[in-house]
């Protein structure tokens, strides 16, 4: 099958009648009517400018008609299509077309420089190919471009033509680019490449909600994503052909798609003969539930507001019902165990879906936060002493046939007081609910490294009826694409292995930086040459980090989640503008593409391990309780791992005159990093 709706040579398509064409392409649509991204009119006014200026160019250089053209190329998996490609010889053109813009703006640069930068991560025959995002709007003003330098990634920032200019800006490109020395791209198996791509979290919620499945929208190596969920899915069967009850604890690396096989899971009801009603995804997770809902709603939002305007939808949309649709469809734990506690009765939902399952309140936390909420509360609850890992038992329990729990689980990442940790789970199913069969991966089971350590059990509980699977554990990150050793390494760095760290840095900085500096500006400097199409930059910080603020930077500013990971780098309030940082509370389970992390002296060196501090009143603190230096080791943890392509770290360098910034509280910090493999700039 072919990926593009028209593909030919140059020559073959200045021969072409245009109407053929335009009639090809709308045949080709009716197939894939939401990806479809210009209408019939633009195109037959593009297709018009495109033979023109290829007629100029082949004037000048005949042996231009053996280039190829494809119009509305399929970037399979994920719902995009590129206008027009054309493949020249040894490059590559992506060419993003809008018809009606009088200037360039910056969200069509974005656009065609996304495209281009899918291509060369993903697309398999473009990997090591250099190209060219091209903005083409035929009706925008004349623009001075310097010389476009191609840096080492292959990719060019976006070339801006109009009607006037299209045919040089391409055939002078050529010359300057072309070389004769490299292998000619064969169109044929360019077209047919193999695609692998590795989705952000949001992403892959807005491509799953628009019906594709897991193994559409995952890389290539990390096919244990679909096992996980085929492996699931046969066990959610099963469970309900035996009338038994079920636990399945999923698994994996930071990053390595546990979020992603959940909400998968979720719309792959007909699998298991589900309907609506029955299952749902829970997380207690509240900023990555707030960023997922704001995506998809303003996702389907627009999808509605194009219908409507394509006369498909006769009542205009509004955002309030693109709310009610999504907010159904990811709910909030803490509001579910609130409903169950009002009722006897058993949940509607057969199957549960309870991501971040690490992040658990224990029996102490949970009864606290009820008392405290009793006084807002109309009909207030009447509370035990219980974990919300033991109350969810207790709900799913209340069915007297068959129930499923899935239990997803991020190693080390407990970051807060009174979350459980995976033992919470352990404790509930060894004293109480010993009945519920469990499945659970080996490393879950022995406290691997991944796991950091943790087990669901102390030891194996003889009255447990357990049985192990690989399939339950997750061992590829999809977030750190560039880079499979990134959590071994970050796992390194926190556990004081500086000779594994330096080890393993070596390989991963092939691909994926690694950069230290004492100054802040720098730092700044370095994320913001990283713009480019929708990857997206941003500072990130311990929530502990309170002495960070001479340099600008407040821990305790609170940001609006949804308009930091989504709004556009225009908007002063979107991690783009990197005047907020985000907390370790505001990143779990999110990620950005380029991150910089500033590091405080809440987490110092004291020769070969690290000093564990608080800052409260006007000096730090040691930070005594076990429990709580865990958590602050978690929460660099978590920061070190939410980046997909790179990460720079700003560590201050003190003030002598500032006795809680002396300049040997960040010194050793920053010698640790650099003996890790880190890089000063």
């Amino acid at each position: 099958m072919r990926q593009a709706y028209f593909h030919s040579t140059i020559d073959s398509f200045l021969k072409a009648d245009i109407d053929a064409i335009v009639g090809k392409l709308n045949i080709e649509a009716t197939t894939f009517t939401s990806q479809w991204t210009m209408t019939t009119t633009s195109w037959k006014n593009s297709l018009f400018l495109l033979t023109q200026s290829f007629s100029e160019i082949v004037k000048i250089d005949k042996s231009i008609e053996d280039w190829h053209i494809l119009l509305e190329y399929e970037i399979p998996r994920l719902s995009k299509r590129i206008d027009v490609i054309v493949i020249a010889e040894d490059l590559i053109f992506v060419i993003e077309f809008k018809y009606d813009r009088k200037k360039f703006d910056q969200q069509d640069i974005r656009q065609a420089e996304d495209y281009a930068l899918d291509l060369r991560d993903f697309h398999l025959k473009s990997r090591g190919r250099t190209i060219f995002p091209i903005l083409f709007a035929p009706l925008a003003e004349n623009l001075f471009q310097q010389t476009h330098a191609v840096n080492e990634s292959g990719v060019c920032s976006c070339l801006k033509a109009n009607a006037k200019n299209f045919a040089s800006i391409i055939y002078n490109t050529y010359l300057n680019y072309h070389n004769n020395s490299n292998n000619k791209i064969n169109p044929y198996e360019w077209e047919q490449s193999e695609y692998e791509p590795t989705p952000t979290i949001v992403q892959a919620a807005k491509a799953l909600f628009a019906g594709q499945g897991v193994e559409d929208i995952s890389r290539f190596g990390a096919t244990n994503l679909s096992k996980t969920k085929e492996y699931l899915i046969k066990t959610i069967k099963e469970s309900k052909n035996r009338n038994k009850k079920v636990i399945c604890f999923v698994t994996g690396v930071p990053g390595a798609g546990k979020t992603l096989v959940g909400l998968d899971l979720v719309h792959e009801k007909e699998e298991f003969g589900e309907d609506d009603l029955n299952m749902a995804y829970f997380s207690g997770n509240g900023p990555l539930i707030n960023v997922l809902r704001e995506a998809l709603c303003r996702d389907h939002f627009e999808k509605q507001k194009f219908l409507f305007e394509s006369k498909k939808l006769k009542v205009r949309p509004k955002k309030k019902d693109s709310e009610r649709e999504i907010q159904s469809k990811i709910q909030n734990l803490h509001v579910f165990i609130k409903d169950g506690l009002r009722k006897t009765t058993p949940p509607i939902e057969k199957i549960v879906v309870f991501d971040e399952a690490q992040r658990c309140w224990n029996a102490k936390h949970f009864s606290n936060k009820a008392k405290q909420n009793q006084n807002r509360e109309k009909n207030p609850l009447l509370v035990e002493e219980k974990s919300e890992a033991e109350l969810l038992f207790e709900f799913m329990s209340r069915h007297k046939e068959w129930a499923v729990i899935i239990a997803l689980v991020g190693g080390g990442q407990e970051i807060n007081t009174g979350e459980g940790g995976i033992s919470e789970w352990g404790q509930a199913i060894q004293n109480k609910y010993w009945q519920w069969e469990v499945h659970i991966s080996p490393e879950l089971l022995q406290g691997g490294t991944s796991m950091a350590e943790k087990k669901l059990f102390p030891s194996i509980p003889i009255n447990v009826k357990y049985k192990t699977s690989d399939h339950l554990h997750l061992t590829v990150s999809q977030r750190s694409f560039k880079a499979n050793n990134l959590n071994k390494w970050v796992n390194a760095v926190i556990d004081n292995n500086q000779e594994e760290a330096l080890r393993l840095s070596d390989s991963i900085k092939l691909y994926y930086p690694l950069f230290v500096t004492r100054n802040i500006e720098t730092a700044k400097d370095w994320l913001r040459q990283k713009i480019s199409g929708s990857r997206r930059i941003g500072l990130i910080a311990s929530s502990g980090g309170l002495r960070l603020k001479p340099y600008g930077i407040n821990v305790r500013e609170e940001i609006d989640e949804t308009l930091w990971f989504l709004n556009p780098e225009n908007d002063v309030r979107s991690s783009y503008y990197l005047e907020m940082v985000a907390t370790e509370y505001k990143m779990q389970g999110l990620e950005l593409d380029w991150v910089g992390i500033c590091w405080d002296a809440d987490l110092r060196r004291d020769y070969n391990s690290w000093d564990f501090k608080s800052f409260s009143g006007t000096n730090w603190k040691k930070v005594k309780s076990i429990e709580e230096q865990q958590f602050l080791v978690n929460t660099y943890r978590v920061l070190l791992t939410r980046a997909r392509e790179g990460i720079i770290i700003f560590v201050p360098r003190g003030d002598i005159k500032d006795v809680t910034r002396l300049p040997e509280f960040y010194a050793n910090i920053f010698n640790y990093l650099q003996s890790c493999g880190m890089v000063e700039i």
